[in-house]
């Protein structure tokens, strides 16, 4: 199964990768874990394949989507403070590129003829 954490340098982020490599998934464990995010702390153990990106960046949630991920844990955004004092960056980070991935699901899941339905944990 293929596990696509966005938002996965952050504190939960690396968490769930880390818990999902030490103890799988549902029983599952033949797990590829790839932890997408603007950046990860240093030294921070890496737990499945890090990517450095931002998804509000054109192409990105295309790239990511094309990899056809089984389940995806959305943990990224900008939070309520940042997003207040910079609204703009905040609509980009929390709405387009929300918007951005689920188009590309969308055209994912077409691609296949309905075959590709991947999960999505929103939060």
């Amino acid at each position: 199964m293929k596990i696509l954490i966005l938002g996965g340098g952050g504190m939960i982020g690396r968490k769930l990768a880390r818990h999902l490599v030490e103890n799988g998934l549902n029983g599952q464990g033949d797990l590829s874990i790839i932890s997408h995010d603007i950046g990860f702390p240093p030294g921070a153990a890496p737990a499945g394949d890090q990517r450095i990106g931002n998804l509000a960046d054109p192409g990105v949630a295309e790239a990511l989507a094309g990899e056809r991920p089984d389940l995806i844990f959305h943990l990224a955004s900008v939070v309520s403070g940042e997003a207040e004092s910079d609204f703009d960056k905040g609509w980009r980070v929390n709405m387009q590129a929300n918007w951005a991935l689920l188009e590309a699901l969308r055209t994912q899941h077409q691609a296949s003829g309905g075959a590709y339905r991947p999960r999505l944990v929103f939060t």
